[in-house]
């Protein structure tokens, strides 16, 4: 695995972590906190990407790590929400 996409799996982490957290810290309020840990995640990302050289593939590195937070938190989210229901 090269160096570009092996700057993916790193966001990904981030948005584990973060749903985590935010599960034990706030699991009542996980709702609102999970769109803020995909904002970082997606900040981190563009500064993941475009802190090294451009490489060809930018667009497809930064969609993946994107897509893969989004699918992380969605599952978080999943999880999260019939847990604030009982």
């Amino acid at each position: 695995m090269s160096w570009q996409w092996a700057s993916v799996w790193p966001i990904w982490l981030i948005a584990l972590i973060g749903a985590v957290v935010v599960g034990i810290a706030q699991p009542a309020d996980g709702i609102v906190w999970l769109p803020i840990v995909l904002g970082v995640c997606t900040l981190t990302a563009f500064a993941v990407q475009l802190g090294g050289p451009t490489e060809p593939g930018l667009v497809d590195r930064l969609a993946a790590a994107v897509l893969g937070s989004v699918v992380v938190l969605a599952l978080a989210t999943a999880i999260l929400v019939p847990l604030t229901h009982l």
